[in-house]
């Protein structure tokens, strides 16, 4: 009778769902993850190259990096007057990662303004969007607008309001200060489309934001890859982006498993992946209680199954991605693993010329050991009993999740 008390206070309710600290933890793993993901992708595409910076000559410069500071300060003096976001919002003047709170900080605002206005009524919803384009098209163009008619009611002329000979009849400053203000908005973008898109689709529970957060990190780390290549990159060198080095460097990190750029390119995946994950994993559960009969979220076995569950992909989501991770780095690095064990059982010539390779240190020499790896691993299916070690993996997997399930419902 105790044990079926606590699991009769519980329901699946989804206001009772959300609460669970299970969900939070999932939310705050996911947010944590994005937070990372930006971190990382900061430091490792937030310069431009450096022929680009020299021939800026001293003078303000922009690429589409991932940083913005660079691009506000380029918009200001292009335009020859001060930003129109503040710094409060911007970050500009800040220093490292202090550049990167403030706007985030905001991003969370805007995330909370958009959850709001998700749970009002649709006709509140159409007011709230047809006032806020309104707004924005009186203040972007309504000073141009008024200025351009009723110069012609005064003037009792009609005329283009752009390359007239008379001063009084072009209009197009009044243009400035909104294509500033676009300008202003497309660099905090490039950077922060994604942290928004990320925190509305793990706390509003988007999966449309979700994807295109990945869709978006995907992407841009796709194009600097491509800029390694040589042909790529002559046909954007304007553009200003430092590309990746050819070669993925020495392995000298965790005892010479994974190099430096490695490591950086595996924390980009691996908080990628636990971003989607988590955040996934959130708006699924979510989907199977909206599903649910009333009788069925109040059914003590339905919860038990729910709390399971729900328990089982936590203890498996870390395993999983620190496996994952220790055999991605292996994986990449399987060529100098695989030399250096020959080496030490039939020492010769060849394992030293093959391990001085330059075409093995480069993008598509990983591209091999990873492929090397896949194929010792294949063959390995043939000589470890798989099934009696996945079996011993899901019996401590299943005896953690009856723990966490025991201690959840004391």
């Amino acid at each position: 009778m105790d044990n079926d008390q606590p699991t009769k206070n519980r329901t699946l309710r989804l206001r009772s769902v959300r609460t669970r600290w299970q969900i939070i933890s999932l939310q705050l793993v996911a947010t944590i993850s994005l937070a990372a993901l930006i971190l990382t992708m900061n430091s490792k595409y937030g310069e431009c190259d450096k022929d680009f910076i020299s021939e800026a000559d001293g003078e303000s410069y922009w690429c589409p990096a991932f940083e913005h500071t660079r691009g506000m300060i380029f918009v200001e003096e292009s335009f020859d007057r001060g930003a129109i976001l503040p710094d409060l919002i911007t970050g500009v003047g800040q220093e490292g990662i202090n550049t990167l709170i403030l706007p985030a900080f905001f991003c969370l605002l805007l995330t909370i303004g958009h959850a709001y206005i998700s749970t009002r009524g649709s006709k509140t919803r159409r007011r709230l969007k047809l006032g806020i384009y309104g707004v924005a098209f009186l203040l972007g163009v309504g000073p141009f607008l008024f200025e351009w008619i009723s110069s012609m009611i005064t003037y009792q002329t009609a005329y283009f309001p752009f390359g007239q000979e008379f001063e009084t009849f072009n209009h197009g400053d009044r243009l400035s200060l909104p294509m500033q203000f676009i300008s202003e908005i497309i660099i905090m973008g490039v950077v922060f489309a994604p942290v928004l898109f990320g925190l509305i689709g793990i706390w509003n529970l988007s999966m449309r934001a979700i994807i295109g957060t990945i869709s978006y990190i995907v992407m841009f780390v796709i194009f600097h890859a491509l800029l390694t290549f040589e042909a790529v990159l002559d046909s954007v060198q304007g553009i200003g982006l430092r590309p990746l080095p050819a070669q993925i460097g020495d392995s000298d990190m965790f005892g010479g498993i994974v190099s430096p750029l490695a490591f950086e390119l595996i924390t980009i995946s691996v908080v990628l992946f636990l971003f989607f994950e988590s955040s996934h994993m959130c708006i699924r559960l979510f989907e199977y209680v909206a599903m649910l009969p009333e009788s069925a979220r109040t059914d003590n076995e339905h919860i038990r199954m729910f709390q399971t569950v729900l328990n089982t992909h936590l203890s498996q989501l870390f395993g999983v991605i620190t496996m994952a991770t220790v055999l991605t780095a292996i994986a990449l690095d399987f060529d100098e693993i695989l030399i250096s064990v020959i080496s030490e059982f039939q020492p010769n010539q060849w394992s030293q010329q093959v391990n001085d390779s330059l075409e093995l240190q480069m993008t598509y020499g990983k591209v091999i050991s990873a492929g090397l790896f896949l194929l010792f691993v294949s063959m390995a299916r043939y000589l470890v009993p798989w099934q009696a070690v996945l079996g011993w993996f899901e019996s401590v997997f299943r005896g953690s999740s009856k723990k966490s399930l025991s201690d959840s419902e004391i």
